[in-house]
């Protein structure tokens, strides 16, 4: 009896040492590789009634950077900021979430990032859900901003213009916490171009479709979850519960929605669901 008592407590210890082993290694992958491991995901968009002037025009998206949150710090910022110049985009966009908390914190480190950014037609930004959270939260972002000359879209539309051909970029202030006023965005439209609209929320898309108005919307915030294991439910947040990743159509209005490059919540992980900075190309449809 005791020596069968021995078999199953030396056969538990060995599951029990492995589960841990699983764990250990299931932990160092999510927290210390994946979070690191930053994809490149070049997008085809085929828009009807894009000028030719603006055929194979690369927009650059970077999303969800959290900076100082979880492994986002000035080293593996300056890593996403390398690839995107590598790109040699006509055009980076910047869709939200550049802090978690505490934006003072990071306004320096924000400061040098997007001051190494480079584009033919220069950066263009957003505000998303953490950068309002707070009343005053967006100032020290918008000082970074200002310091190294990123257009900051709060309502408002930058036109790009090829020739006399435009290509209008609207962005919309954060949705979340209601600062989003797309009527006013609309109004700022030019009679004529092609017009993509910036929105970090991604299930706006179905009230920006409706307008008519634009070809394209880019957003970001949901990160895919982060986690993702096969049969089983992503966490997500609220206004990316709809349209959790990638490449979609609604109605005349095409959205892709970026996994972001950092992370956030609990736990700091990612498994199944890379960091990404998006490459998106645009085509005569």
């Amino acid at each position: 009896m005791i020596t069968r008592w021995r078999r199953i407590l030396y056969k538990s210890s060995k599951f029990l040492l492995v589960a841990i082993a699983i764990l250990f290694a299931t932990s160092v992958y999510a927290q210390g590789i994946e979070p690191r491991w930053f994809e490149l995901k070049k997008i085809d968009i085929n828009i009807a009634g894009l000028n030719p002037v603006f055929e194979g025009y690369k927009i650059v998206q970077m999303s969800d950077i959290h900076a100082r949150s979880g492994i986002m710090d000035r080293q593996q910022l300056e890593k996403v900021t390398s690839i995107a110049n590598q790109q040699q985009p006509d055009l980076i966009a910047l869709t939200g979430d550049y802090i978690t908390d505490h934006p003072e914190k990071a306004e320096a480190m924000l400061t040098n990032a997007f001051s190494q950014l480079k584009a033919v037609d220069g950066i263009v930004a957003i505000m998303g859900n953490h950068d309002r959270e707070e009343k005053d939260d967006s100032i020290p972002i918008k000082r970074a901003f200002a310091q190294a000359k990123v257009k900051l879209l709060q309502n408002a539309v930058y036109s790009i213009d090829k020739d006399g051909h435009k290509l209008n970029i609207a962005g919309v202030d954060d949705v979340f916490f209601k600062y989003a006023d797309l009527p006013l965005t609309i109004s700022q439209l030019p009679q004529t171009g092609t017009n993509i609209l910036l929105a970090h929320e991604p299930d706006f898309v179905d009230v920006a479709a409706a307008t008519q108005k634009f070809a394209l919307q880019l957003s970001g915030h949901s990160h895919g979850g982060q986690i993702v294991i096969p049969f089983l439910p992503r966490l997500l947040p609220h206004m990316a519960r709809k349209y959790m990743s990638g490449h979609y159509t609604i109605g005349g209005t095409q959205l892709y929605v970026s996994l972001g490059v950092g992370t956030t919540g609990l736990p700091q992980a990612r498994i199944n669901c890379r960091p990404e900075i998006s490459l998106i190309v645009l085509h005569r449809a």
